[in-house]
């Protein structure tokens, strides 16, 4: 949820060298141990905390951040609670269709087809553009042609859909549908998870519906909906060639739009205050320690929940810095401000620090002491990027990469149209960027060249939102 009417600096600058982090890690894989091992991932079974570990925390700390500022604005604009989970609703929907694409390896349905992977992986992306792409405001024949763009877009996306068909896997249990056989992925787990994109799908027609009492458009906008459902939802993907899409994992755009649906939707039910809200990160963290330690293993809490609670609870740490943020507003309280976040990051430390003792720091595990040590960084760091840029003044200092924060989906989807384009054209780098100094440095002026990139298309009128 991106905020118009009040604009802390810090938050978007924070958001923005989170993406260049983001981009740089994600671009140094293939470097391998030519360079130092903490700038990786720490592998399944490491006791580690990698550069590349902190990123995502982060990026998830600042989708708390936004959070009350954003629903804030919608309220002083005179939305009710449900006008606001219908804009939820959307959000969370777009960035699960798009995690939904992004994360199915296309390359075995792909060869089957006689399509090359990057194709397919280019014209969803091509698609998610014309889909949520911020077009100018217009009216006549201009409107429709941006509608008619939106409707492509939706083209696209069932077209690659529909390639993606043939039998469920032998684990799956088939539900007839036309002519198209479809399952649920992995015994019925993800069963709880479509029930709520349902929920998220269907809000906001019926949201609409309240509003304008348009019976043609609540049908019209019902069949669309339905129709999206029967092409994505009940598919699956592997590499078994034509199975279909489904989930597997979100991918890091899914993860996204589940941790910001619970998270959006209890604070808007919360009145902005800052105990419900700190009730909500204690939940969750507990319910990370209760997976860490065996606890939820009969229960099977990720049906419910994509992940462990791990990222619910990284971005309620977000939600409550934002509130003590509106609590401490100017100069003036700068000090209560600064205070509370060092002790929340003290805390942190503190209970990572026990923690440690029981489990080990890892972010594919997702462990209790991994998000502990994550949000006392995400605290500091938010608390110094306050003060060197709200308080002191100094936002111009970061002119050059907030880009990536105002257009922080566009510029995450960039370097994927990239990658595609160097492998389809066959485009090779100088020897000495692919490995040590070398690397680092190329994996450097990347990120920066992807922002400049973001900022460009921004000009252009071409810019993610949803």
């Amino acid at each position: 949820m991106q905020n118009h009417t009040v604009r802390i600096a810090s938050i978007d600058i924070f958001r923005a060298l989170t993406m260049l982090l983001m981009i740089f890690v994600n671009d140094i894989p293939a470097l391998g141990d030519t360079v130092p091992h903490w700038l990786h991932h720490a592998a399944q079974n490491e006791d580690m905390l990698g550069l590349s570990d902190i990123v995502f925390p982060c990026f998830l700390f600042c989708v708390g951040l936004s959070i009350p500022f954003a629903v804030k604005n919608r309220i002083d604009k005179g939305d009710s609670q449900l006008q606001i989970f219908a804009h939820i609703s959307q959000r969370t929907v777009a960035l699960l269709v798009m995690g939904l694409f992004s994360m199915n390896n296309f390359a075995a349905t792909a060869s089957t087809v006689g399509i090359a992977t990057q194709w397919l992986k280019l014209l969803s992306i091509a698609a998610f553009f014309l889909i949520w792409n911020v077009y100018p405001k217009a009216e006549g024949i201009t409107q429709k042609l941006f509608s008619a763009l939106q409707i492509s877009g939706w083209i696209i996306l069932a077209a690659i859909a529909l390639i993606f068909t043939g039998k469920p896997a032998a684990n799956e249990h088939q539900l007839a549908a036309g002519f198209i056989s479809v399952g649920f992925a992995g015994g019925d787990q993800y069963v709880f998870q479509y029930f709520i994109i349902a929920i998220c799908a269907f809000t906001p027609i019926i949201t609409s519906f309240l509003h304008n009492r348009n019976i043609l458009k609540l049908l019209r906008n019902t069949v669309i909906t339905l129709l999206i459902f029967y092409l994505f939802l009940f598919k699956g993907a592997n590499a078994d060639g034509f199975t279909g899409l489904r989930p597997g994992w979100w991918q890091i755009l899914g993860l996204i739009g589940w941790t910001y649906f619970y998270t959006a939707a209890i604070f808007i039910f919360t009145a902005n205050k800052i105990l419900p809200n700190i009730i909500a990160w204690i939940f969750f963290t507990s319910l990370c320690i209760a997976s860490n330690a065996g606890l939820t293993t009969d229960i099977g809490i990720s049906g419910f929940i994509s992940g462990n609670g791990s990222f619910q609870s990284l971005a309620f740490a977000g939600i409550i810095a934002a509130l003590l943020m509106q609590n401490s507003k100017g100069k003036q309280q700068f000090g209560r401000l600064c205070s509370s976040c060092v002790a929340v990051a003290v805390l942190m430390f503190a209970a990572a620090t026990v923690a440690h003792n029981y489990f080990i720091i890892s972010k594919l595990q997702e462990t209790c002491t991994w998000i502990f040590y994550c949000t006392a960084i995400s605290f500091a760091l938010l608390i110094f990027i306050y003060w060197l840029t709200d308080i002191k003044g100094k936002k111009s200092w970061f002119n050059i990469i907030r880009p990536a924060g105002a257009s922080a989906l566009t510029c995450y989807l960039v370097p994927s149209v990239w990658y595609g384009i160097v492998s389809l054209a066959s485009i090779t780098y100088p020897a000495f960027t692919l490995s040590g100094i070398g690397g680092l440095i190329k994996s450097f002026v990347f990120a920066f060249a992807v922002t400049g990139v973001t900022w460009l298309l921004g000009k252009l009128k071409i810019k993610l939102k949803i």
